[in-house]
C-alpha cells in the first residue's frame, strides 16, 4: 500500500513538472531560433549554440563550406518532435524556422 501512495506521489509530481519543463524548454529554443539570422557565419551559429548550451544535431563544421547542410536543435521534453531546423549554403545559414510535427 505504502509503495502504491509513494507511486501516485511521484506521479502528481511528474503531472505538475512536466509541463513546466516543456513550456520552458520550448520558449528557450524559440529564443535561440529567433536569434539566427540569415547570412550568419557558421561560426557565430556555433557560438549561439554555446551560448544557449543547446545540442546541433546535424552540422559538421569540417563538411560546412563544401555546400548546402541542414541542422536541428531538438526539444527533449516534446512529444511532438518540436525542433528549430537550420539550413545553410557552404559556411553560412540560408534560413531558420520551428518545425512541430504531431
Amino acid at each position: 500500500m505504502k509503495l502504491l501512495v509513494n507511486f501516485i506521489q511521484i506521479l502528481i509530481i511528474g503531472v505538475i513538472v512536466y509541463p513546466i519543463y516543456y513550456v520552458w524548454e520550448t520558449q528557450h529554443i524559440d529564443n535561440f531560433c529567433r536569434e539566427i539570422t540569415p547570412g550568419m557565419y557558421d561560426k557565430k551559429l556555433i557560438e549561439l549554440v554555446k551560448e544557449y548550451h543547446v545540442t546541433l544535431i546535424g552540422f559538421d563544421e569540417n563538411e560546412a563550406d563544401k555546400g548546402k547542410w541542414l541542422a536541428q536543435v531538438k526539444a527533449k521534453s516534446s512529444f511532438s518532435d518540436y525542433r528549430c531546423e537550420i539550413g545553410g549554403i557552404a559556411n553560412k545559414v540560408a534560413h531558420a524556422s520551428i518545425m512541430e510535427e504531431k
